[in-house]
């Protein structure tokens, strides 16, 4: 049968165009595996941000609890502080110590404070790096609307990888415990590929599946306020998490924290439920209420709302520890994807199998360079901008906290210096002599940043500042991350590179 001679819908292109396309859908490829591993990458260090924040500040005085008297205390000293500065809070929050803060805060509007035992305001939280590192796993640095989707969008691509992968090898579980000789180029990065991708496949499912429930949370509320009659975003998650205390105080004195405080020791205490934030909306104005939000510590749910009337009476609850399925579920999903649920020998777990992710995510574009310069040929300039996606952002975030530790860098700008470095180091990797020489250099680079910004935090605190076991905890996490990247510099293999496509049969051409 004669081909059709139906012209194409599609308008004739030059050979260069069509090429210069080609070139741009593998680039574009690579960005988005760039993104699933920056967010992989981020979300192994936010797994520690608690720890992070304590080893920022780590001469502030640690304590396991606080009284009620002196948490009511404390948010008499914060309304004080705002009246005479002229200001009018809408909410005053006291975040009580908790095992992964045990330190007593608390603020209103962007301004934090710590709070020592005779309730008197200390030195202001400054959490910046740790505060990047959050918003870089959350948003990308993107608004935190439009972060929260992309991430969450970029959650159902890698559960679309994970799934889509086993599917496309069958054999996956006979062959996770074959192995090649480690010379063996392409067959090795796939075993390590696929032991990974099948040993840690329940949370290479569960991470994606929670992140992509986090992130269109919001996406599904906007979409519904649109299309329903009546429909906030707020009247959403209210269904959820619980409009919060209804029963109101006339302007005056503030709720009775401290009787609230006592109600939930004596009778919650035994459900697993201990006192965390206390919140008063409008204080000390018409309308003010009183909850206070708990920590579930022997659950997954990150924990429970009580509300309080004026005088300390218990009014109600949202019902996340024991409302219906769905309700508790969703309550649970943050600790479940952060490791927030079984104290730091979770969180090692949650680390180990966060870079196991990274890794998978790595090899995984690694192999298709490998398969796509198989077919067309090396290309040395896309290689090469991959090296510089995958080492450039230790090497940056080692950047922003070597400038944040040593010259001060304001919260601001450390977006700026990590997403600005990385298109940097991106173009100028494309006019390196050898992908070797470029891996290596990140690799090192990144370390002697690390030192440095760990160095140079250390002496200003002195052993004698380090204070919360926290810190010492991170700063040994920092030289062992420096250390590793050092060894793996000076004793890794030359980056995988493609083989020429073989030369075609002599005979067949003639």
């Amino acid at each position: 049968m004669a081909a059709s001679s139906r012209p194409s819908v599609w308008p004739d292109l030059s050979a260069k165009l069509v090429a210069r396309m080609l070139s741009a859908h593998a680039g574009i490829g690579v960005v988005l595996g760039a993104l699933l591993y920056i967010v992989s990458l981020s979300g192994v260090l936010v797994v520690f941000h608690a720890e992070f924040a304590r080893w920022e500040q780590p001469h502030i005085t640690e304590v396991s609890a606080a009284s009620p008297e002196l948490a009511a205390r404390s948010a008499q000293t914060l309304l004080d502080h705002a009246s005479a500065a002229g200001e009018t809070p809408d909410r005053i929050s006291v975040f009580l110590p908790t095992p992964d803060s045990p330190r007593l805060a608390g603020g209103y509007g962007d301004t934090y404070w710590f709070i020592d035992e005779s309730a008197a305001l200390g030195e202001t939280i400054d959490h910046g790096f740790s505060e990047f590192l959050i918003d870089l796993h959350y948003y990308l640095h993107l608004p935190s609307t439009l972060g929260l989707i992309v991430v969450g969008l970029l959650g159902v691509m890698m559960l679309a990888l994970v799934v889509s992968g086993f599917l496309a090898h069958p054999r996956v579980f006979k062959d996770v415990f074959r192995s090649h000789k480690p010379g063996n180029g392409q067959l090795s990065l796939a075993d390590r590929h696929n032991r990974l991708s099948v040993w840690g496949a329940p949370f290479h499912i569960m991470i994606p599946l929670t992140g992509a429930a986090l992130g269109l949370a919001t996406l599904v509320a906007l979409t519904l306020a649109q299309t329903q009659p009546g429909m906030t975003v707020n009247a959403m998650f209210d269904t959820v998490f619980g409009p919060g205390a209804e029963e109101t105080a006339e302007a005056g004195p503030l709720p009775d924290i401290a009787q609230a405080l006592r109600v939930v020791e004596s009778d919650f205490t035994d459900a697993g439920l201990t006192p965390w934030i206390v919140q008063i909306e409008n204080p000390g104005q018409d309308g003010q209420t009183l909850q206070i939000l708990t920590a579930a510590n022997q659950r997954l749910i990150f924990g429970e709302y009580l509300q309080f009337s004026p005088d300390g009476a218990f009014i109600g609850k949202t019902g996340l520890d024991d409302g219906a399925f769905g309700q508790q579920a969703t309550a649970s999903v943050y600790n479940l994807h952060f490791g927030n649920w079984g104290g730091v020998p979770v969180k090692l777990i949650y680390v180990a199998l966060g870079l196991a992710l990274c890794v998978v995510c790595v090899s995984g574009v690694q192999l298709w360079l490998y398969k796509r310069a198989r077919k067309k040929g090396p290309q040395p300039r896309l290689e090469r901008s991959w090296i510089a996606l995958v080492w450039g952002p230790p090497a940056l975030i080692g950047l922003v906290l070597a400038l944040d530790r040593v010259l001060g860098l304001a919260d601001a700008a450390m977006p700026a210096v990590f997403w600005i470095g990385l298109l940097i180091i991106t173009g100028l990797s494309m006019f390196t002599p050898s992908t070797a020489t470029l891996s290596r250099g990140l690799k090192l680079s990144g370390s002697a940043l690390i030192l440095i910004g760990a160095g140079a935090h250390f002496l200003a605190y002195g052993v004698s500042g380090y204070q919360s076991p926290a810190a010492w905890g991170v700063f040994a996490g920092l030289m062992i991350s420096a250390l590793a990247l050092s060894v793996n510099a000076l004793t890794a293999s030359t980056p995988l590179r493609a083989p020429k496509p073989a030369p075609a049969d002599p005979q067949v051409q003639a």
